[in-house]
């Protein structure tokens, strides 16, 4: 009795493991339940990070090259920029994993709006973002001309001259930002010029080849789209039409269904502006390129000033030399009145009857002489007076030409610095 009752309490009944694997399997049934709920969103959020991380390698290779980068005709991940037919995104040349290969990719090419191509060199300047607007600064810096005949001033002040280098200096390289000046060939364009054909190309979005996304019967364009096979591998709907159908790319966020699990990422030309930088670049460059020629327009008006004020030193000299002369004609007036007079005098002692009115008549010319000689005086007083103003008018319009001439200098170089810099941070 004792060792059937050892036997019994060593193993387990057929209830006992019923019941523990009735629990395991409950377990079971709980796990994969799970498992399948949550398989979904797993996948999806890795999808949507990979789109994600394809749009911010494009975005960053516009910055780096100021074009979108073309579509890969295989899984190598080269860019094939002369295959039309290529659909792949070029992840080895974005620098991105093979990870990436199995995405769709599609880059607007046509309606005369090359997304993926530099912008067209011959554009530039007529068509191209350029710090001096178009404009030549012709006649600018100009230094007054001092006739020989002047005294004094003689020739613009030397810190007139240093500031007019320095405004020559910066129009030199505004002009070598549209035309090398050693080959003559035009400058290559940034991603200023790209964002200007970026524009075009958001003002003109129904032109005829546009890259779009949708079907026969509705579409948007789009500037570059993104695609994800989805959970099945394959692509389905208008992105499984290929190179040769009418459509590469459907609708972003088409309803999945069992028929469809494509993922899409389309970014529309002014979205991409937007995104990049573009309005805010181009503001900023333009507003400071509009200042420069505020401050050119400026020292244009001031150069014309700067023309009025040596006539007026040099009509004040003129002025000068008559007055001296008066001075000169008048005082021999007064000497020939006096000598005159004394000449009547002596004449009226020894000469019966007019004698007091002969006196009268002498002491009265040379009366006049001397007040000939005292206005002489003043006229050359006042015009030596008029001489020293516009002298300094003169010294003060030097020095405000020099301030014209830095300001233009300064904000020419900053619209350069921002041409140059373009979309880079």
């Amino acid at each position: 009795m004792m060792k059937h009752s050892l036997r019994r309490e060593s193993g387990f009944s057929m209830v006992e493991l019923a019941v523990a694997m009735a629990v395991i399997g409950l377990i079971g049934i709980f796990v994969w339940r799970w498992v399948v709920s949550t398989r979904e969103p797993m996948q999806r959020p890795a999808m949507l990070h990979q789109l994600s991380e394809a749009q911010a390698a494009v975005e960053g290779f516009v910055l780096r090259n100021a074009r979108l980068p073309c579509a890969a005709a295989g899984t190598n991940g080269n860019e094939s920029c002369g295959d039309a037919a290529a659909v792949r995104l070029p992840w080895r040349t974005l620098g991105l994993s093979s990870e990436f290969g199995s995405l769709h990719y599609g880059v607007n090419r046509g309606g005369g709006w090359d997304l993926a191509e530099i912008p067209n060199l011959l554009l530039r300047p007529a068509d191209g973002v350029s710090p001096d607007l178009n404009i030549e600064f012709t006649g600018m810096p100009e230094l007054p001309e001092y006739p020989p005949t002047l005294e004094t001033p003689t020739s613009a002040s030397a810190a007139v001259v240093a500031a007019a280098g320095r405004a020559s200096a910066a129009i030199a390289a505004a002009k070598a930002r549209r035309v090398d000046l050693v080959s003559g060939a035009p400058a290559p364009p940034n991603g200023l010029d790209w964002c200007r054909v970026l524009r075009r190309f958001a003002a003109n979005p129904t032109a005829a080849g546009v890259l779009t996304a949708g079907n026969v019967a509705d579409s948007v364009p789009v500037a570059f789209m993104l695609v994800h096979p989805g959970e099945n591998g394959t692509f389905d709907g208008n992105n499984a039409v290929g190179a040769g159908g009418s459509w590469r790319f459907d609708f972003p966020g088409r309803p999945q269904d069992n028929n469809f699990d494509d993922i899409a990422l389309a970014v529309g030309p002014t979205d991409l502006a937007a995104r990049i930088g573009c309005a805010a670049r181009l503001s900023e460059m333009q507003s400071v390129a509009q200042g420069a020629y505020a401050a050119y327009d400026n020292a244009r008006v001031m150069q014309e000033y700067w023309k009025l004020r040596v006539f007026d030193i040099e009509s004040s000299e003129s002025a000068v030399q008559s007055a001296e002369t008066g001075v000169a004609l008048a005082a021999m007036g007064l000497a020939l009145a006096t000598a005159s007079g004394v000449l009547s005098i002596a004449s009226a002692a020894n000469t019966e009857g007019v004698t007091a009115f002969i006196v009268v008549m002498a002491a009265a010319n040379v009366a006049v002489s001397i007040a000939e000689t005292v206005l002489a005086a003043e006229e050359l007083a006042e015009a030596q007076q008029a001489l020293e103003v516009s002298k300094q008018k003169q010294a003060a319009a030097d020095a405000y030409a020099v301030t014209l001439y830095d300001t233009f200098t300064s904000t020419l170089n900053l619209a350069i610095s921002l041409d140059t810099k373009g979309l880079n941070p």
